[in-house]
């Protein structure tokens, strides 16, 4: 379905979050005097209702309601609005038809070059990394997607390859054939939204088989890929001998051959390996892994970077995944509030010494199980945890369970003031305070960067010092 499909059909736009604001400017361009309907069941963004024209934007606060949806032709869902939920599947028997910003932008450019980039966890580091390696080889870049910019807001013009971030919200019902897929892992997550965790690992699953060329860039050390797509054709693996692999603080790339021959005294052999030293803006074992992933790309393209390290610390990481966003009083804060599963959680402490740092937790209530999380804590926990709603009580059941005894206690406050103040208590001299909560924002945010943003003014930090990528 195209934008010219619409052109005469009765169209609602479900969702006015970045998705949906870009369908609606893309409809409003297109067809000035077309009559649009908005539905948004949470509070919206005030400068954009304000943008709207009170006599052809009709403007709908509240739950979806079935009587109302079904008088439209067409339905143009915004990600965060489960295609599974019933009043979806009760216009879908009513054959009305759905579209959305992914699918409407992907039929309206069938020639872009597209890298797709999913996975569980890593996949906005790994999207940025893949964009700004990519430009350093003299390629016309655009970075769009779940990370933030729609691409129905990108300009198309001149660009060589564009690399999208791909939620399982936009794959579920997407209609695409980008040239590169790429998936880095997968785990338990938006079970809710999908309905169950075997439609979620589904839906993650399905993108690839979307690729067109078959060209499929997959993490070996993720078992669950690694079972799903073993002698999936046209497949290029990481994490695998003879490919770019990740380690503690580096990645490395060695091939069969060399992997049998006798290591240097550095422990490598000599002159025959490639090794790339993280750079200060990937902290973590998990970042290596991103990392891996996309130099992976770069050669897929047959792409040259001349100087590597220097490009690599050039990157300056993205807001609100593992911040560094500055110290206060000698503590230093660090804003991971992208962060929404307990994996997430996992691989933030790994990247620093949970003796002196203070975790923060707690969100919106996806019915997923932390005792696994849990588990993972009990030999090195952090030096106090923090929980908070409207999750917090499930991880603290469930970190008491698992027997977490952390020297600075385990706690639950009612909101990220009173974390944040009791962080300051808890946390000894010269440590640090880690946002990295597990969970979505909604509802007690409007996104996560509206949480990472009144962690940083809890903390005392100066906008100024936090850094954008």
């Amino acid at each position: 379905m195209r934008f010219d499909d619409l052109k005469d059909a009765r169209v609602a736009i479900l969702g006015v979050g970045r998705e949906g604001q870009a369908v609606w400017r893309q409809l409003r361009s297109r067809f000035p005097e077309k009559t649009l309907y908005l539905f948004a069941e949470t509070a919206g963004d005030d400068g954009f209702a304000q943008t709207l024209d009170p006599v052809l934007d009709h403007y709908h606060f509240g739950p979806l309601d079935t009587t109302s949806l079904k008088n439209f032709d067409v339905l143009v869902r915004s990600a965060g609005i489960s295609p599974y939920r019933s009043e979806l599947q009760q216009m879908d028997k009513e054959s009305v038809r759905f579209t959305t910003a992914s699918n409407l932008w992907f039929a309206e450019n069938p020639q872009a070059k597209t890298i797709a980039i999913s996975g569980t966890k890593g996949k906005s580091t790994t999207a940025a990394l893949t964009a700004h390696l990519l430009r350093s080889a003299d390629v016309s870049t655009c970075l769009a997607g779940n990370i933030g910019r729609p691409m129905l807001d990108c300009e198309a013009d001149n660009v060589d390859w564009w690399v999208i971030e791909l939620s399982s919200y936009q794959i579920a019902d997407l209609k695409a054939e980008p040239d590169i897929v790429v998936l880095l892992n997968l785990s338990d997550e938006h079970i809710d939204w999908h309905g169950g965790a075997e439609r979620y690992r589904a839906d993650k699953m399905k993108l690839a088989g979307l690729t067109a060329k078959d060209r499929l860039i997959v993490n070996f050390a993720d078992p669950v890929l690694a079972g799903e797509l073993r002698g999936y054709p046209n497949t290029t693996w990481f994490n695998k001998t003879g490919s770019w692999q990740a380690a503690e603080n580096c990645v490395y790339c060695r091939t069969d051959e060399l992997a049998h021959r006798e290591p240097s005294n550095d422990g490598f052999p000599e002159h025959h390996e490639k090794i790339i030293s993280a750079p200060t803006s990937l902290p973590g074992e998990h970042n290596m892994h991103n990392l891996a992933a996309a130099l992976t790309v770069v050669a897929e393209l047959d792409l040259e970077i001349p100087d590597l390290d220097f490009t690599l610390s050039e990157f300056s990481g993205l807001p609100h995944r593992l911040q560094l966003i500055g110290e206060n009083a000698g503590v230093r804060y660090v804003d991971d509030s992208i962060s929404t599963t307990p994996v997430s959680v996992v691989a933030a402490l790994n990247a620093y010494d949970c003796r002196d740092l203070v975790l923060l937790l707690g969100g919106m209530d996806r019915g997923l199980d932390w005792r696994e999380f849990a588990s993972c804590l009990v030999a090195n926990p952090p030096h106090a945890v923090i929980t908070m709603p409207d999750n917090g009580p499930k991880i603290l059941s469930s970190l008491k369970w698992a027997g977490v005894l952390p020297k600075g206690g385990l706690h639950a406050v009612t909101d990220l003031s009173q974390a944040v103040a009791l962080a300051k208590e808890l946390v000894p001299p010269g440590g640090c305070v880690l946002l990295s909560p597990g969970a979505p924002s909604f509802p007690q945010f409007r996104d996560f960067e509206d949480r990472g943003n009144q962690f940083a003014v809890l903390a005392g930090i100066e906008k100024s010092t936090r850094s954008a990528h």
